[in-house]
Protein backbone atom coordinates (compact mmCIF):
# COMPACT_ATOMS: atom_id res chain seq x y z
CA UNK A 1 0.00 0.00 0.00
CA UNK A 2 2.74 2.51 1.15
CA UNK A 3 5.29 1.91 -2.13
CA UNK A 4 2.58 1.06 -4.97
CA UNK A 5 3.80 3.77 -7.91
CA UNK A 6 1.25 4.44 -9.86
CA UNK A 7 -2.48 3.40 -9.95
CA UNK A 8 -2.18 -0.02 -12.62
CA UNK A 9 0.83 -1.12 -10.45
CA UNK A 10 -2.03 -2.43 -7.68
CA UNK A 11 -2.82 -5.02 -10.06
CA UNK A 12 0.22 -7.56 -9.56
CA UNK A 13 0.02 -7.03 -6.29
CA UNK A 14 -3.81 -7.54 -6.46
CA UNK A 15 -2.93 -10.94 -8.43
CA UNK A 16 -0.03 -11.65 -5.54
CA UNK A 17 -3.11 -11.54 -3.01
CA UNK A 18 -4.72 -14.29 -4.72
CA UNK A 19 -2.36 -16.27 -4.63
CA UNK A 20 -1.63 -15.92 -1.00
CA UNK A 21 -5.27 -16.58 -0.08
CA UNK A 22 -5.23 -19.46 -2.03
CA UNK A 23 -2.10 -20.68 -0.48
CA UNK A 24 -3.53 -20.20 2.32
CA UNK A 25 -6.62 -21.89 1.78
CA UNK A 26 -4.35 -25.34 0.72
CA UNK A 27 -2.28 -25.28 3.68
CA UNK A 28 -5.04 -24.65 6.28
CA UNK A 29 -6.43 -27.82 4.72
CA UNK A 30 -3.37 -29.91 6.11
CA UNK A 31 -3.14 -27.66 9.42
CA UNK A 32 -6.74 -27.12 10.28
CA UNK A 33 -6.05 -26.16 14.10
CA UNK A 34 -4.10 -23.49 13.13
CA UNK A 35 -5.96 -21.30 16.07
CA UNK A 36 -5.43 -17.90 13.59
CA UNK A 37 -7.95 -15.16 13.48
CA UNK A 38 -6.40 -12.66 11.23
CA UNK A 39 -3.78 -13.17 8.22
CA UNK A 40 -2.48 -10.79 6.18
CA UNK A 41 -1.03 -11.70 2.83
CA UNK A 42 2.80 -9.94 2.65
CA UNK A 43 6.01 -10.68 1.71
CA UNK A 44 7.25 -12.54 4.96
CA UNK A 45 6.29 -15.06 7.73
CA UNK A 46 5.52 -12.86 10.89
CA UNK A 47 3.26 -13.24 13.99
CA UNK A 48 2.20 -10.07 15.29
CA UNK A 49 -0.64 -8.39 17.61
CA UNK A 50 -0.17 -11.78 19.37
CA UNK A 51 -0.88 -15.51 18.85
CA UNK A 52 -3.79 -15.10 16.04
CA UNK A 53 -2.41 -12.82 13.82
CA UNK A 54 -0.21 -14.02 11.01
CA UNK A 55 1.77 -12.70 8.09
CA UNK A 56 2.44 -15.07 5.21
CA UNK A 57 4.62 -14.67 1.82
CA UNK A 58 2.57 -14.86 -1.14
CA UNK A 59 4.81 -16.88 -2.48
CA UNK A 60 5.80 -19.12 -0.16
CA UNK A 61 5.01 -23.16 -1.06
CA UNK A 62 2.33 -24.69 1.16
CA UNK A 63 4.92 -27.11 3.00
CA UNK A 64 6.42 -23.46 4.47
CA UNK A 65 2.98 -22.44 5.20
CA UNK A 66 2.05 -25.56 7.02
CA UNK A 67 5.36 -25.71 8.65
CA UNK A 68 4.87 -22.20 9.83
CA UNK A 69 1.10 -22.66 11.23
CA UNK A 70 1.74 -26.23 12.94
CA UNK A 71 5.33 -23.88 14.88
CA UNK A 72 2.47 -22.76 17.57
CA UNK A 73 3.95 -21.25 20.75
CA UNK A 74 2.64 -23.79 23.75
CA UNK A 75 -0.31 -21.79 25.93
CA UNK A 76 1.99 -21.47 28.81
CA UNK A 77 4.21 -19.11 26.97
CA UNK A 78 1.56 -17.44 25.49
CA UNK A 79 0.52 -16.18 28.79
CA UNK A 80 3.70 -15.97 30.31
CA UNK A 81 4.16 -12.86 27.25
CA UNK A 82 0.78 -11.50 27.63
CA UNK A 83 1.39 -11.22 31.34
CA UNK A 84 4.55 -9.50 30.52
CA UNK A 85 3.44 -7.63 27.52
CA UNK A 86 0.47 -6.45 30.56
CA UNK A 87 2.92 -5.40 33.20
CA UNK A 88 5.53 -3.76 31.24
CA UNK A 89 2.20 -1.80 29.81
CA UNK A 90 1.03 -0.83 33.31
CA UNK A 91 4.92 0.36 33.93
CA UNK A 92 4.55 3.04 30.59
CA UNK A 93 1.09 4.29 31.78
CA UNK A 94 1.90 5.01 35.16
CA UNK A 95 5.01 7.01 34.00
CA UNK A 96 3.57 8.29 31.31
CA UNK A 97 0.01 8.76 31.90
CA UNK A 98 -2.82 9.44 29.75
CA UNK A 99 -1.31 7.45 26.80
CA UNK A 100 -2.68 4.85 24.84
CA UNK A 101 -0.10 2.42 23.83
CA UNK A 102 0.11 -0.66 21.51
CA UNK A 103 2.05 -2.07 18.60
CA UNK A 104 1.04 -2.10 14.76
CA UNK A 105 0.53 -5.54 12.85
CA UNK A 106 3.54 -4.73 10.99
CA UNK A 107 6.00 -5.46 13.63
CA UNK A 108 6.69 -8.89 15.33
CA UNK A 109 5.35 -9.68 18.76
CA UNK A 110 9.25 -10.27 19.76
CA UNK A 111 9.94 -6.15 18.39
CA UNK A 112 7.14 -5.20 20.27
CA UNK A 113 7.84 -6.71 23.92
CA UNK A 114 11.47 -4.92 23.17
CA UNK A 115 10.09 -1.84 22.64
CA UNK A 116 8.00 -1.81 25.69
CA UNK A 117 10.66 -2.78 27.65
CA UNK A 118 12.82 0.21 26.92
CA UNK A 119 10.03 2.49 27.62
CA UNK A 120 9.44 0.73 30.64
CA UNK A 121 12.54 1.39 32.02
CA UNK A 122 13.36 4.73 31.15
CA UNK A 123 13.48 7.33 34.21
CA UNK A 124 11.57 9.93 34.62
CA UNK A 125 11.76 12.84 37.04
CA UNK A 126 9.04 14.65 39.26
CA UNK A 127 10.64 17.82 36.74
CA UNK A 128 10.41 15.77 33.67
CA UNK A 129 8.20 17.32 30.80
CA UNK A 130 4.51 16.19 30.66
CA UNK A 131 4.18 14.14 27.43
CA UNK A 132 1.30 15.40 25.27
CA UNK A 133 0.67 12.74 23.01
CA UNK A 134 -2.42 10.53 23.31
CA UNK A 135 -1.46 8.02 21.16
CA UNK A 136 1.73 6.25 20.46
CA UNK A 137 1.90 3.33 17.76
CA UNK A 138 4.69 1.11 18.06
CA UNK A 139 5.89 0.41 14.53
CA UNK A 140 8.73 -0.24 11.86
CA UNK A 141 8.93 3.34 11.11
CA UNK A 142 8.72 6.73 13.38
CA UNK A 143 7.19 10.24 12.65
CA UNK A 144 3.81 11.91 12.92
CA UNK A 145 0.75 9.57 12.94
CA UNK A 146 -2.45 10.29 10.97
CA UNK A 147 -3.67 12.99 13.44
CA UNK A 148 -2.33 15.93 15.25
CA UNK A 149 -1.59 13.92 18.48
CA UNK A 150 -0.37 10.62 17.31
CA UNK A 151 3.01 8.94 17.39
CA UNK A 152 4.81 6.25 15.63
CA UNK A 153 7.95 5.23 17.34
CA UNK A 154 10.62 2.88 15.60
CA UNK A 155 10.71 -0.24 17.88
CA UNK A 156 14.81 -0.20 17.39
CA UNK A 157 14.77 3.19 18.06
CA UNK A 158 17.36 3.71 21.63
CA UNK A 159 15.57 4.46 25.21
CA UNK A 160 17.11 7.95 23.85
CA UNK A 161 15.72 8.74 20.78
CA UNK A 162 11.78 7.79 22.18
CA UNK A 163 12.24 9.90 24.98
CA UNK A 164 13.08 12.95 22.96
CA UNK A 165 9.93 12.47 20.32
CA UNK A 166 8.18 11.50 23.64
CA UNK A 167 8.94 14.84 25.21
CA UNK A 168 7.95 17.04 21.97
CA UNK A 169 5.21 18.85 21.64
CA UNK A 170 2.33 17.95 18.74
CA UNK A 171 1.16 21.45 19.09
CA UNK A 172 4.69 22.64 18.09
CA UNK A 173 4.92 20.34 15.54
CA UNK A 174 1.59 20.69 13.35
CA UNK A 175 1.54 24.42 14.14
CA UNK A 176 4.65 24.41 11.83
CA UNK A 177 2.71 22.66 9.59
CA UNK A 178 -0.29 24.91 9.66
CA UNK A 179 2.03 27.81 9.16
CA UNK A 180 3.22 26.06 5.78
CA UNK A 181 -0.06 25.07 4.60
CA UNK A 182 -1.10 29.08 5.31
CA UNK A 183 2.04 29.67 3.01
CA UNK A 184 0.88 27.23 0.17
CA UNK A 185 -3.07 28.53 0.25
CA UNK A 186 -1.77 32.13 0.01
CA UNK A 187 0.94 31.32 -2.72
CA UNK A 188 -1.29 28.54 -4.61
CA UNK A 189 -4.90 29.03 -3.87
CA UNK A 190 -5.67 30.83 -6.59
CA UNK A 191 -4.38 28.08 -9.23
CA UNK A 192 -6.14 25.51 -7.52
CA UNK A 193 -9.42 27.01 -6.46
CA UNK A 194 -9.97 28.64 -9.36
CA UNK A 195 -7.98 26.73 -12.13
CA UNK A 196 -8.58 23.40 -11.23
CA UNK A 197 -11.95 23.85 -9.10
CA UNK A 198 -9.28 22.08 -5.97
CA UNK A 199 -10.90 23.17 -2.79
CA UNK A 200 -9.27 20.38 -0.07
CA UNK A 201 -5.60 20.05 -0.99
CA UNK A 202 -3.05 18.77 1.45
CA UNK A 203 0.30 17.11 2.17
CA UNK A 204 0.25 13.29 3.66
CA UNK A 205 1.41 12.92 7.35
CA UNK A 206 5.02 11.52 6.42
CA UNK A 207 6.00 14.46 4.42
CA UNK A 208 9.33 16.92 5.35
CA UNK A 209 7.83 20.55 4.61
CA UNK A 210 10.23 20.85 1.77
CA UNK A 211 8.96 17.57 0.12
CA UNK A 212 5.28 19.12 1.01
CA UNK A 213 6.30 22.90 -0.65
CA UNK A 214 8.37 20.28 -4.03
CA UNK A 215 4.77 18.78 -4.13
CA UNK A 216 2.79 21.63 -4.55
CA UNK A 217 4.82 23.70 -6.56
CA UNK A 218 4.79 20.54 -9.01
CA UNK A 219 1.24 20.47 -9.11
CA UNK A 220 0.57 24.54 -9.50
CA UNK A 221 2.64 24.20 -12.77
CA UNK A 222 1.18 22.02 -14.26
CA UNK A 223 -2.24 23.73 -13.42
CA UNK A 224 -1.19 25.74 -16.36
CA UNK A 225 -1.93 23.08 -18.73
CA UNK A 226 -5.91 24.01 -20.30
CA UNK A 227 -6.44 19.89 -20.38
CA UNK A 228 -6.51 19.72 -16.74
CA UNK A 229 -8.14 22.66 -15.84
CA UNK A 230 -11.01 20.61 -17.29
CA UNK A 231 -10.65 17.67 -14.86
CA UNK A 232 -13.01 16.98 -12.03
CA UNK A 233 -10.80 17.46 -9.31
CA UNK A 234 -11.81 16.51 -5.32
CA UNK A 235 -9.70 15.75 -2.53
CA UNK A 236 -5.90 15.67 -3.86
CA UNK A 237 -3.26 14.93 -1.59
CA UNK A 238 0.43 15.07 -1.79
CA UNK A 239 2.15 11.57 -1.15
CA UNK A 240 5.67 10.23 -0.18
CA UNK A 241 5.25 7.14 -2.56
CA UNK A 242 2.10 7.15 -5.13
CA UNK A 243 0.02 8.83 -7.57
CA UNK A 244 -3.52 7.21 -7.88
CA UNK A 245 -6.16 8.18 -9.23
CA UNK A 246 -9.50 7.45 -6.81
CA UNK A 247 -12.42 7.34 -8.42
CA UNK A 248 -13.62 10.82 -10.71
CA UNK A 249 -12.45 13.49 -8.33
CA UNK A 250 -9.88 11.97 -5.91
CA UNK A 251 -6.41 11.75 -6.12
CA UNK A 252 -2.74 11.37 -5.06
CA UNK A 253 0.20 12.33 -6.29
CA UNK A 254 4.19 11.48 -5.57
CA UNK A 255 5.79 14.63 -4.33
CA UNK A 256 8.73 14.46 -6.73
CA UNK A 257 6.62 13.85 -9.66
CA UNK A 258 7.83 16.22 -12.75
CA UNK A 259 4.84 18.78 -13.57
CA UNK A 260 4.79 17.15 -17.06
CA UNK A 261 4.23 13.77 -15.74
CA UNK A 262 1.54 15.20 -13.95
CA UNK A 263 -0.09 16.47 -16.70
CA UNK A 264 0.83 12.85 -18.70
CA UNK A 265 -0.49 10.70 -16.06
CA UNK A 266 -3.99 12.48 -15.54
CA UNK A 267 -4.65 13.41 -19.00
CA UNK A 268 -7.07 10.28 -19.14
CA UNK A 269 -9.01 11.11 -16.05
CA UNK A 270 -12.76 12.16 -16.76
CA UNK A 271 -13.44 15.74 -17.25
CA UNK A 272 -16.07 17.58 -15.69
CA UNK A 273 -18.88 16.83 -18.09
CA UNK A 274 -18.06 13.31 -18.70
CA UNK A 275 -18.46 12.68 -15.05
CA UNK A 276 -21.33 14.86 -14.54
CA UNK A 277 -23.01 12.92 -17.57
CA UNK A 278 -21.83 8.92 -16.23
CA UNK A 279 -23.34 10.10 -12.38
CA UNK A 280 -26.65 10.89 -13.78
CA UNK A 281 -26.77 7.38 -15.76
CA UNK A 282 -25.69 5.43 -12.77
CA UNK A 283 -28.27 7.14 -10.91
CA UNK A 284 -31.03 6.40 -13.35
CA UNK A 285 -30.32 2.86 -13.49
CA UNK A 286 -29.73 2.15 -10.02
CA UNK A 287 -33.13 3.13 -9.39
CA UNK A 288 -34.38 0.58 -12.52
CA UNK A 289 -32.49 -2.22 -9.96
CA UNK A 290 -34.72 -1.18 -6.92
CA UNK A 291 -37.01 -3.94 -5.48
CA UNK A 292 -36.42 -6.30 -8.36
CA UNK A 293 -37.49 -10.06 -7.73
CA UNK A 294 -33.56 -11.76 -7.15
CA UNK A 295 -34.17 -10.43 -3.22
CA UNK A 296 -30.64 -8.87 -3.94
CA UNK A 297 -30.19 -4.68 -4.00
CA UNK A 298 -27.58 -3.46 -5.86
CA UNK A 299 -24.88 -0.68 -4.58
CA UNK A 300 -21.85 0.59 -5.80
CA UNK A 301 -18.91 1.31 -3.67
CA UNK A 302 -18.54 5.06 -2.23
CA UNK A 303 -15.18 4.95 -1.91
CA UNK A 304 -13.79 6.25 -5.48
CA UNK A 305 -15.56 3.76 -7.83
CA UNK A 306 -15.73 5.64 -11.20
CA UNK A 307 -19.26 6.62 -11.85
CA UNK A 308 -18.61 5.39 -15.71
CA UNK A 309 -17.75 1.93 -14.26
CA UNK A 310 -20.71 1.86 -11.60
CA UNK A 311 -23.01 2.64 -14.44
CA UNK A 312 -21.86 -0.29 -16.92
CA UNK A 313 -21.42 -2.96 -13.64
CA UNK A 314 -25.94 -1.78 -13.18
CA UNK A 315 -26.26 -2.45 -16.40
CA UNK A 316 -24.81 -5.62 -16.88
CA UNK A 317 -26.65 -6.14 -13.29
CA UNK A 318 -30.06 -6.03 -15.16
CA UNK A 319 -29.01 -7.34 -18.24
CA UNK A 320 -28.73 -10.62 -16.15
CA UNK A 321 -32.04 -10.10 -14.56
CA UNK A 322 -33.75 -9.42 -17.67
CA UNK A 323 -32.68 -13.10 -18.97
CA UNK A 324 -32.89 -14.90 -15.42
CA UNK A 325 -36.18 -14.13 -14.13
CA UNK A 326 -36.59 -16.95 -11.75
CA UNK A 327 -33.47 -16.30 -10.34
CA UNK A 328 -33.14 -15.79 -6.37
CA UNK A 329 -30.14 -15.43 -4.34
CA UNK A 330 -30.24 -17.37 -0.79
CA UNK A 331 -29.39 -16.22 2.44
CA UNK A 332 -27.63 -14.24 4.11
CA UNK A 333 -26.95 -12.53 0.99
CA UNK A 334 -28.59 -9.26 0.64
CA UNK A 335 -26.74 -7.37 -1.24
CA UNK A 336 -24.52 -6.83 -4.56
CA UNK A 337 -21.71 -3.93 -3.91
CA UNK A 338 -19.72 -3.30 -7.39
CA UNK A 339 -16.01 -2.19 -6.03
CA UNK A 340 -12.75 -0.85 -8.02
CA UNK A 341 -11.28 -4.16 -8.29
CA UNK A 342 -7.97 -2.86 -9.51
CA UNK A 343 -7.44 -1.00 -6.55
CA UNK A 344 -5.78 -2.28 -3.72
CA UNK A 345 -7.35 -0.91 -0.54
CA UNK A 346 -10.71 -1.50 -2.13
CA UNK A 347 -9.92 -5.27 -2.66
CA UNK A 348 -9.13 -5.10 1.16
CA UNK A 349 -12.08 -3.45 2.33
CA UNK A 350 -14.21 -6.23 -0.13
CA UNK A 351 -12.04 -9.08 2.08
CA UNK A 352 -12.48 -7.41 5.33
CA UNK A 353 -15.86 -5.95 5.49
CA UNK A 354 -18.13 -6.37 8.47
CA UNK A 355 -20.97 -6.90 6.01
CA UNK A 356 -18.98 -9.55 3.83
CA UNK A 357 -21.32 -11.99 4.92
CA UNK A 358 -24.27 -10.36 3.25
CA UNK A 359 -22.97 -8.44 0.62
CA UNK A 360 -21.70 -9.86 -2.53
CA UNK A 361 -18.64 -7.91 -3.85
CA UNK A 362 -17.64 -7.44 -7.53
CA UNK A 363 -15.31 -5.86 -10.03
CA UNK A 364 -17.19 -3.20 -11.44
CA UNK A 365 -14.82 -3.42 -14.51
CA UNK A 366 -16.67 -7.48 -14.74
CA UNK A 367 -18.02 -8.17 -18.04
CA UNK A 368 -21.51 -9.52 -18.39
CA UNK A 369 -20.35 -13.13 -18.18
CA UNK A 370 -18.12 -12.90 -15.54
CA UNK A 371 -20.53 -11.09 -13.38
CA UNK A 372 -22.82 -13.80 -14.19
CA UNK A 373 -21.11 -16.33 -13.44
CA UNK A 374 -20.30 -15.11 -9.86
CA UNK A 375 -23.92 -14.36 -8.96
CA UNK A 376 -24.75 -18.16 -10.00
CA UNK A 377 -22.71 -19.30 -7.12
CA UNK A 378 -25.64 -17.65 -4.50
CA UNK A 379 -28.44 -18.26 -6.38
CA UNK A 380 -31.37 -20.37 -4.52
CA UNK A 381 -33.73 -20.70 -8.17
CA UNK A 382 -32.89 -22.59 -11.15
CA UNK A 383 -31.50 -19.85 -12.91
CA UNK A 384 -32.49 -20.95 -16.37
CA UNK A 385 -34.78 -18.57 -18.06
CA UNK A 386 -33.23 -17.25 -21.01
CA UNK A 387 -29.66 -17.99 -19.44
CA UNK A 388 -26.22 -17.89 -21.78
CA UNK A 389 -23.59 -20.09 -20.99
CA UNK A 390 -20.54 -17.16 -19.75
CA UNK A 391 -17.26 -18.56 -20.13
CA UNK A 392 -15.71 -15.99 -18.30
CA UNK A 393 -13.86 -16.47 -15.01
CA UNK A 394 -14.83 -14.53 -12.09
CA UNK A 395 -13.58 -11.41 -10.80
CA UNK A 396 -16.07 -11.22 -7.89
Amino acid sequence: MENIGFTEDQVPLIKNCLAGVRLLASALSLAPDAEIRTVGIGTRFLRTAGFHTVLIPWNASVEEVVDFLKKRVPKVEQNRFLGLISSLKGDIQRKFRKLSFYCSKRISNNQCLSAYKKLAAIERSSSSKPTRWREVVIDDRQGLGGDSHALLLNFDASSDAMVGLLQKDPYEIWSSRRKMYEDIQERYKGVFEKRLKVTNYYCASGLTEDQCAQGMANLSRAAANQSLRMKAWGEVVIDQYNTLIKGDHDVSIRFDLPPDEIVRYFAPKPNRAEVTESTVLAEKLEKRTLNNSSGLRAVCDLGGLHAGFCARAFENFIQFLTHRRDYRAIKPWSEVMFIDGNRLDRVNFALNSPSRHSYIYIDARSNSEELASHLMKFSGGTGSGKRRSGSGSSNG
